[in-house]
């Protein structure tokens, strides 16, 4: 969201990622915001949150906030990887680690594999494991590695 006046990030329709998450004349609306653990939004009661979360969406023309029938909140520490000078070959020594002794682990997503994914890449990282899974030696596996490794971003101001 880029709007000054709220300090909602995204939010996002579930209903949308399948209609099997929602119940038929429902909306199941996910509201992120970003944040680090201790500031005044983690420390927050949840009520509160919840209250922050319709009176913005209030704000932004969105809904109105009578019609909410329920809210909860789910903190989510460590959400995105942090980079620093030696994180790539922290990774590597990781997926090393991990081929060599645990190979029925598999990484996927953001934390999985440190990499800051958008949510489709992460979600297509963790349906290409399953893929691999369920194929059991039987196909050729993918190389969730591989997704999103392109040098463009999206966000990148040229």
């Amino acid at each position: 969201m880029h709007a000054p006046d709220v300090e909602v990030g995204r939010v996002q329709n579930f209903g949308q990622w399948s209609p099997d998450l929602v119940k038929d004349g429902r909306t199941c609306l996910g509201l992120e915001y970003f944040v680090t653990e201790g500031d005044h939004l983690w420390v927050s009661d949840d009520d509160d949150l919840v209250e922050l979360g319709k009176a913005e969406m209030a704000r932004l023309g969105l809904l109105d906030p009578s019609r909410v029938e329920a809210g909860y909140v789910v903190r989510m520490p460590k959400a995105y990887p942090m980079y620093d000078a030696h994180y790539q070959k922290n990774v590597d020594v990781v997926r090393g680690w991990l081929a060599e002794h645990a190979s029925n682990v598999y990484p996927v997503g953001r934390n999985g594999m440190h990499r800051y994914n958008n949510q489709d890449h992460s979600m297509f990282t963790a349906m290409l494991t399953v893929e691999n899974v369920l194929a059991d030696g039987t196909a050729d596996r993918h190389d969730v590695w591989q997704v999103n490794v392109e040098e463009d971003y999206h966000e990148e101001i040229r």
